[in-house]
């Protein structure tokens, strides 16, 4: 941290995005407001982008009085909601934090004197555990054509084991977990925030590679931990539509991250990886027609929703979000 003048920039502020679950919101921030270290100076922003329901709105400015509430009509995605506050927030820092996470006393001061120990790093996470205490993947593998062919056989494969054998330690990785991603403010503004078209998912992959490919550092933290409660954000929790939804939209996000980076040759290469990996799941679900009513209902939706993703990957334009999956409606303020 550093001496504070009358103008002095606050070190960090929070953002949170909330589609509304108050209770959710309400958890996370008794344990940000915990904190109490005296040569922290943060803020807290909260971008609403949920119903309509002005008793929503009313209920959490009255109930969390403390945090700078936006309103937003959306729905925005990930990306859009978390950039109105990088876009604007002034600190030297910015935290995006998922509404879902617990935040222990002491972390955000130890991360904020991370980040001024180590100037040269952009973007930091830290380890992040699930709510019965077990590690949960804080970072994962860059999507290659090496990292696509190993993942089309084996799904967990930008999760690899492997990858956590020393999950205390502090190390420089090629992505984290979109649950905490703390920001340097001066590489924020020479980098920019993130790309909208994501929406949802592979987000932390393609800002982490604009922040290395500018010179930047990406680093985990493994000395201090979040809770991420899990399941309200992750595909894989339900099948539920949005969750189907959200699976196809993962792969479109890999097709445009293709083809933002690695042009237009590793697309066409992507395209049979894609084929294979999503025949194999849909293989995979087929004896689940001949279960139970739940086990039935699971296994329609998975494979329908992977024979979507292959005529996705044979269509013209895989990179782009089908319209049925854009958001409804361009963001407005409330």
């Amino acid at each position: 941290m550093t001496e504070r003048g009358p103008d002095a920039l606050p070190d960090l502020v929070i953002s949170i995005g909330t589609l509304g679950r108050v209770e959710i919101l309400e958890r996370c921030l008794a344990t940000v407001y915990e904190e109490d270290d005296p040569d922290l100076h943060f803020e807290v922003w909260v971008v609403y982008n949920g119903s309509e329901d002005p008793a929503i709105v009313r209920h959490i400015r009255e109930k969390l009085p403390r945090v700078r509430l936006i309103v937003r009509r959306g729905p925005l995605g990930y990306c859009a909601m978390q950039n109105v506050v990088l876009d604007e927030a002034p600190g030297r820092y910015v935290l995006a934090l998922d509404d879902d996470t617990l935040v222990p006393k002491g972390l955000l001061p130890a991360m904020v004197r991370f980040m001024d120990e180590n100037p040269r790093v952009a973007l930091a996470g830290c380890k992040t555990l699930n709510a019965d205490g077990s590690y949960q993947p804080s970072f994962g593998l860059m999507p290659t054509l090496r990292s696509e062919l190993a993942s089309a056989f084996r799904p967990d494969f930008f999760w690899h084991p492997s990858l956590y054998r020393e999950p205390d330690a502090v190390q420089d990785v090629e992505w984290l977990n979109g649950s905490f991603m703390l920001v340097r403010r001066e590489a924020l503004l020479e980098v920019g925030s993130l790309d909208v078209h994501y929406y949802t998912s592979v987000l932390e992959a393609d800002w982490a590679e604009r922040f290395r490919r500018a010179g930047w550092r990406v680093t985990y933290v493994g000395t201090v931990s979040i809770v991420h409660v899990g399941g309200e954000h992750s595909i894989n929790h339900k099948l539920t539509v949005t969750n189907a939804a959200n699976l196809v939209r993962y792969h479109v996000n890999r097709f445009y991250f293709f083809r933002k980076y690695h042009g237009a040759g590793a697309v066409w290469a992507l395209r049979p990886l894609m084929v294979i990996g999503a025949a194999l799941r849909l293989v995979f679900y087929l004896p689940w027609l001949r279960g139970d009513a739940n086990r039935r209902a699971v296994g329609r939706a998975k494979i329908y929703t992977f024979w979507r993703v292959i005529l996705l990957a044979l269509g013209p334009r895989p990179w782009e979000m089908p319209e049925d999956l854009r958001p409804a409606a361009a963001p407005k303020a409330l």
